[in-house]
């Protein structure tokens, strides 16, 4: 019996080692050529460790699982899933377009699952023997051959199939040794960065997912004592202020929507660091409907007639001096002669503007008051918002399908020095008991 108890203890040791082995392994495997050397901020999904927390999380809620809707095989996607997926950016190109590699299963599999997931159209064959496809919006390419799959996403839909065939035939990749690459392997969350003043982690927990990264503040004209302006409701739905300059972000920049024009250096010569956005409870506009009816000549007279709706009771305030951004929003026609938004510009609800000395600030409520003075805060930046009490107001139906596993949320950032600060987070999902990414994906 001891005999037996010593072998069946040996083989599940040895299977513990084979299995511990291999997952070592598939670590080391992801690291190898799947980066740019000219990369600029890489995010890392950490695939295993997402997969252990959701096989944990199946022991304890299998009736969950079991009921979800199959998914996919690994078969009909023709890729092989790492250990990690790279996602990042590049030096060379605009902060809005995204690289990643990944290994090829199956060939054969690949086209039909691009085709169906990414709603890729048509391939073309190349003569070096790889294929290249994009989405009808030219803002998706991919490009693969037998062994693997480069893909780029670009807002700005920039030239990017160079880049790709050199991933491909893994030119230009950065050196597993390198001090960005060792800093990624130490990184342990789900999803994890660390890149030129950059680093942090989202994890997903039961129940809700986790976010705690620090980045470069130094630009950012946060004062010495952050705070925040006393006007939000208790029960508001949302709650959103930043207590910092926004030059660095938006300097030199021009809008153009419809055919209304605007200069940011317009609009932040006025803007005294600090702006919010609240949402409240419903309130109710009076629209004027337009009917048309035969008088006694039978004749087409309008009648006009006023009808209530229902629509959220949203502010967006500014502190600074109004007057300068008053005057130039009036002469771009983006504020009309009654104070109100354009309905050109903002069709939706009647938008109304209203001033103080030191503040200005939109609301869909007319005569809308608002206080300018600042009440102390260890945060620059806090977001909260009650995301059930949202899809409740059925103000944003093309939101909800995006808002339905979640319930609330909860951002701050506080300034650590001069030159860092830090953001933390949580986001509640509606099933306590059952891992958050399996609420996320189901």
């Amino acid at each position: 019996m001891k005999r037996i108890l010593k072998i069946s203890a040996a083989i599940v040791i040895l299977l513990l080692i084979s299995v511990y082995g291999y997952l070592q392994f598939r670590e080391y495997r992801s690291y190898q050529n799947k980066i740019h050397k000219d990369a600029d901020l890489v995010f890392k999904i950490n695939l295993d460790g997402i997969f252990k927390t959701m096989s944990a999380d199946f022991i304890s809620n299998p009736g969950y699982y079991l009921s979800a809707d199959k998914k996919e095989g690994s078969s009909a996607r023709g890729i092989s899933l790492p250990a990690n997926i790279f996602v990042y950016t590049l030096h060379s190109k605009s902060a809005g377009t995204y690289f990643c590699t990944l290994s090829v299963a199956d060939s054969a599999a690949l086209e039909p699952y691009l085709k169906r997931v990414f709603k890729l159209k048509t391939f073309q064959r190349n003569a070096n023997g790889t294929s290249t496809g994009s989405s009808a919006d030219q803002r998706l390419t991919v490009v693969y051959n037998a062994k693997n799959l480069a893909m780029a996403y670009s807002l700005k839909k920039e030239a990017v199939t160079a880049i790709l065939n050199d991933l491909l035939e893994q030119k230009n990749m950065m050196d597993p040794a390198a001090p960005e690459m060792i800093a990624l392997k130490k990184a342990t969350g789900h999803l994890s960065w660390n890149f030129n003043g950059y680093q942090g982690s989202l994890n997903f927990k039961d129940g809700q997912a986790l976010v705690d990264c620090t980045f470069p503040v130094s630009d950012l004209g946060i004062p010495e004592q952050t705070g925040y302006r006393n006007s939000f409701a208790k029960d508001a739905a949302l709650k959103i202020w930043l207590n910092a300059g926004l030059t660095s972000i938006l300097a030199h920049q021009e809008f153009n929507f419809r055919n209304f024009n605007l200069q940011s250096d317009s609009l932040l010569k006025s803007y005294g660091a600090y702006v919010s956005l609240e949402l409240d409870k419903n309130i109710t506009q009076q629209e004027p409907v337009i009917t048309y009816e035969y008088n006694d000549d039978f004749e087409k007279v309008a009648q006009t007639t006023l009808k209530a709706t229902a629509v959220p009771h949203l502010k967006l305030s500014f502190s600074g001096n109004p007057d300068p951004v008053l005057r130039y929003l009036k002469m771009k026609d983006i504020i009309n002669d009654t104070n109100q938004l354009n309905r050109e510009l903002f069709p939706l609800y009647q938008v109304f503007s209203s001033r103080q000395n030191d503040g200005w600030q939109l609301s869909t409520k007319e005569g809308d008051s608002f206080r300018t003075e600042l009440i102390k805060s260890p945060y620059f930046f806090y977001a909260e918002a009650d995301i059930s009490r949202i899809k409740a107001q059925k103000q944003f139906p093309l939101l909800n399908s995006y808002l339905e596993p979640f319930t609330n949320l909860k951002l701050t950032a506080t300034k650590l020095d001069a030159k860092k600060g830090r953001l933390q987070g949580q986001i509640d999902f509606k099933r306590k008991n059952v891992n958050s990414f399996s609420q996320l994906i189901k």
